[in-house]
């Protein structure tokens, strides 16, 4: 209480901070947070083409429905992994180098494919996409921010 009878706030404390508090308090390389914004912005571009494909399943359109549901269905699998993996890196877990490698490998492989068919600007976009991932899951900063940590046999 003051002396005008109204009570401050108190500055919260960490039990009350929460969550998201916590996550503020972690310093973070820079290249944490543009690997964790590249792969969130995969993950963006995956919703969107998931609800193309959604919106493509709309009657009165001419399409193979197996093929709209499959890759429809891709789409927001992969939107969903790229984004936890996002929030993955962003918090240090070790468990999204595996699937953001694979992602990525396969995201330059459809590159040089649309490449090689002609579809150059969308080809070079998913090639240089691709690299910018995996150099920065790969590089020094985000490596060790991501690495696993050990622990003694009686905390496992």
């Amino acid at each position: 209480m003051t002396s005008s009878g109204i009570s401050q706030p108190s500055e919260p404390t960490p039990e009350r901070r929460g969550a998201l508090g916590r996550w503020f308090e972690v310093r973070r390389h820079p290249a944490v947070w543009a690997t964790s914004v590249l792969l969130a912005l995969e993950g963006l571009a995956l919703v969107v083409f998931a609800v193309i494909g959604a919106l493509d399943l709309l009657p009165g359109r001419d399409r193979v429905v197996s093929v709209a549901i499959a890759l429809t269905l891709s789409c927001a699998a992969g939107a969903w992994l790229m984004l936890a993996a996002a929030y993955g890196v962003s918090v240090g877990r070790s468990w999204v180098r595996g699937p953001v490698i694979t992602v990525q490998v396969l995201t330059g492989l459809v590159g040089v494919s649309f490449l090689q068919g002609g579809t150059t600007g969308l080809g070079l976009a998913l090639v240089v996409v691709a690299v910018l991932g995996l150099v920065g899951l790969l590089c020094g900063p985000v490596s060790s921010f991501t690495g696993r940590r050990t622990y003694d046999l009686d905390q496992d």
